[in-house]
């Protein structure tokens, strides 16, 4: 028992110190080291049309902020190997992702690598082209954007993992129901112009 003991508390120990020195030696936040931390998370959701109508069209515009450090690969990514970021709705029966439109990443150089990497960073917006059905029931719906990705730093990838938001969304039967409504964030999205 004894001996249990002592192993656990060594390994709690070795575990402990490789993080403080990983933490130290790549001025990592404590927070990009511990788990189900989102390095990534949707801050902002607006669409371009309220409520959603049967048979319709609607643009949707996400934000998006890393964690400070923290970067995402572009979709394309750079190389085929990589994985990019992606998104997906789900949710509501009938209504689908028609296209995405994704930013302009920026090119950075990182120490482990002489070739320059397609990324995203800071805060960056994602623009969505959403599918209503014709044969969607009418009435109040909740509508969740998925973005999938794997967050890197100057040092190394973590684990792929998701982030999501819902919006809240009303369905009617008839196009003059629904309005186009102005958005900021819609302004900003990468739509074709």
């Amino acid at each position: 028992m004894i001996r249990r003991i002592r192993m656990a508390g060594l390994i709690l120990l070795a575990t402990t110190s490789v993080f403080s020195t990983l933490a130290s030696a790549h001025e990592v936040a404590p927070g990009q080291l511990l788990y189900g931390v989102d390095r990534a998370k949707i801050t902002g959701i607006a669409a371009d049309h309220e409520p959603f109508a049967l048979d319709q069209t609607v643009r949707l515009a996400i934000e998006v902020e890393m964690l400070p450090g923290m970067h995402v690969n572009a979709n394309p990514p750079t190389f085929d190997w990589m994985i990019p970021v992606e998104v997906s709705v789900e949710g509501v029966e009938g209504i689908s992702l028609v296209e995405a439109f994704y930013p302009e990443p920026v090119s950075v150089k990182f120490p482990y690598d002489d070739e320059p990497y397609l990324v995203y960073e800071d805060t960056f917006v994602l623009g969505l082209i959403l599918g209503i059905a014709e044969d969607i029931p009418i009435g109040g719906r909740e509508l969740q954007v998925v973005l999938d990705y794997q967050a890197c730093n100057d040092e190394a990838c973590f684990a792929p993992t998701d982030t999501s938001i819902k919006m809240p969304i009303m369905m009617v039967a008839d196009v003059d129901q629904s309005r186009e409504i102005s958005s900021p964030l819609i302004d900003r999205a990468p739509f074709p112009r």
